[in-house]
């Protein structure tokens, strides 16, 4: 049996979106403005689809690494995790900028320095609370599916019920 060689992701990227995170949400509450949010937000969202058109994505590829400011670090790593991280994170914002809009602006910026906390807590400690939710999600998932088999799949034609 042989073992798959593990998908590689760019963690430069990654501190890239961190770093732009943090700053953009940082002045969005010093200027009061749910418009940043909005677009951190957007962004989170286009990166955790993998959108080839993505904010952060762009910024990286065709400014930064080109330009030599910041170097890649590809390393062997599951993408997948880091994708749900980023859509916590517009799911945070996106909410953030409801309740902005919808006149409780304590939640919403409750909701925003959680997602700056997070993001400062995956730049600077290199822990990424989303992963981890990820695996975690996913082990619960295989054990529920492991544990009650009869429940999901039909034995005798192995399909769903």
């Amino acid at each position: 049996m042989t073992e798959q060689a593990l998908p590689k992701v760019d963690q430069s990227g990654l501190k890239v979106g961190q770093a732009l995170t943090i700053l953009i949400l940082l002045v969005a509450f010093v200027l009061d403005t749910w418009l940043l949010v909005a677009f951190v937000g957007i962004s989170q969202f286009l990166g955790a689809i993998n959108a080839p058109f993505a904010p952060y994505k762009l910024i990286y590829t065709q400014w930064l690494k080109p330009a030599g400011i910041v170097k890649p670090n590809i390393i062997a790593d599951h993408p997948q995790p880091h994708r749900f991280a980023m859509l916590v994170g517009s799911i945070f914002n996106g909410a953030g900028v409801l309740a902005i809009l919808l006149g409780a602006p304590i939640i919403g910026w409750v909701l925003v320095w959680v997602v700056i906390a997070l993001a400062n807590l995956n730049f600077w400690l290199n822990f990424c609370l989303g992963c981890w939710m990820y695996y975690q999600l996913n082990r619960l998932v295989s054990k529920a599916l492991t544990s009650h088999p009869s429940a999901i799949f039909n034995k005798k034609e192995n399909s769903l019920c």
